[in-house]
């Protein structure tokens, strides 16, 4: 089996000869039907496929010719990234084409109509400057399709290459960003389960520690995927407001409005919301500022709308962090979406306010698409 580097460029080759024989045979054969027509009108009881037979192997040169510039473009294709000294090596090439090719066609010529080879001195003498003229043409013109479909081809392959780079940057980037955010969910998280070891609240803890276990099962196979639903994003933002609630107990006065609507069908990055709730959480509750976290979560035009505000302290700076949640959400928002997502925040004297609003893609089509 061949490698799977080689075999691209196999085919490739095997495309571009493909390419120079189809052209060559449909102008053969056009050759031949003019020239059969032309015998019809004279009078000359000739077919077309004599006259194909007659005419073929008088391209044999042209053709090999062509075969041979497919072959040296394939295996030299940094040729084409220099354009001016490839298209004053093929001005170069012509004549010497011409001179080889000139006796080869006069010889099959004579083989073709049955004539003594002893007469090829004469017959090569007799031949016309217009021959070689129509020839030198027709070998130019020839040449310069060839090497237009070679700059096509080169253009497409690096244009491939490039998508293909892109998406695995992409592909990359967004790995590493997810694979930021996990380590600090769990972090942060086990930074909770340690304040209530510490208050010698050990059962609770326990709990926490069986909740945790929960969520990283999910945080595990979602971050296996590039993309889940927003219910199971939803589902993963209630068990982790549940999980914090029994550190601060009645103290997280969590209020989701969530609209209802099919949220199964809709796809949403892995891990998006989480770091929102936690932002919110890490700057009104872990700051000593009490207050209820509102949680808005609706449908519109074809996007979801997210609302999370949460209380801070009048005038004060906000709570000290890492930053990493919302930070990481914006890149990977940018990566995902561009400028179809936004990902907006306001510091209020008493309130931070943020508000998510992306784009809503149906999620079999968005798995599908990233399997490809």
């Amino acid at each position: 089996m061949p490698k799977p580097s080689t075999l691209p460029s196999t085919r490739s080759l095997r495309l571009d000869l493909a390419v120079v024989l189809l052209f060559w045979a449909f102008v053969t054969l056009g050759l031949a039907l003019s020239s059969y027509l032309d015998a019809r009108r004279a009078g000359s009881a000739i077919s077309l496929a004599r006259a194909l037979a007659t005419l073929a192997p008088l391209m044999l040169p042209q053709v090999s010719f062509s075969l041979v510039v497919a072959w040296l473009l394939h295996r030299r294709r940094h040729w084409l990234d220099r354009p001016l000294r490839l298209l004053a090596a093929s001005a170069a090439v012509i004549p010497l084409y011409l001179l080889l090719a000139t006796p080869a066609v006069v010889a099959l010529g004579m083989w073709t109509r049955g004539q003594p080879a002893s007469g090829f001195t004469q017959a090569l003498s007799d031949w016309t400057a217009v021959n070689v003229w129509v020839d030198g043409m027709t070998a130019c013109a020839g040449l310069a399709l060839q090497i237009g479909w070679a700059f096509w081809r080169h253009a497409q392959v690096q244009r491939e290459a490039a998508l293909r780079a892109s998406a695995e940057n992409l592909s990359l980037r967004l790995t590493l960003l997810q694979g930021q955010l996990e380590p600090h969910f769990l972090f942060n998280t086990l930074n909770g389960i340690a304040a209530l070891v510490r208050g010698a609240e050990r059962a609770v803890a326990l709990q926490a520690l069986n909740r945790l276990s929960e969520l990283l099962r999910y945080a595990l196979r979602a971050s296996q995927q590039r993309w889940v639903s927003v219910a199971d994003e939803l589902r993963f933002v209630d068990d982790y407001v549940a999980l914090q609630r029994l550190r601060f107990g009645e103290a997280l006065r969590w209020q989701a409005d969530v609209e209802p609507a099919d949220w199964v069908r809709w796809a949403c990055p892995p891990l998006l919301l989480q770091p929102l709730v936690e932002n919110a959480i890490r700057h009104g509750l872990e700051s000593g500022i009490a207050g209820p976290l509102l949680l808005r979560v609706h449908k519109s035009e074809g996007r979801l709308q997210l609302a999370l505000d949460n209380p801070r302290s009048d005038g004060g700076p906000l709570m000290p962090g890492h930053g990493v949640g919302l930070a990481k959400t914006v890149e990977r928002l940018q990566a995902l979406y561009g400028d179809r997502a936004q990902l907006c925040t306001t510091v209020g004297p008493t309130l931070f306010e943020l508000r998510l609003s992306l784009p809503l893609e149906d999620l079999d089509a968005a798995l599908e698409a990233a399997d490809r």
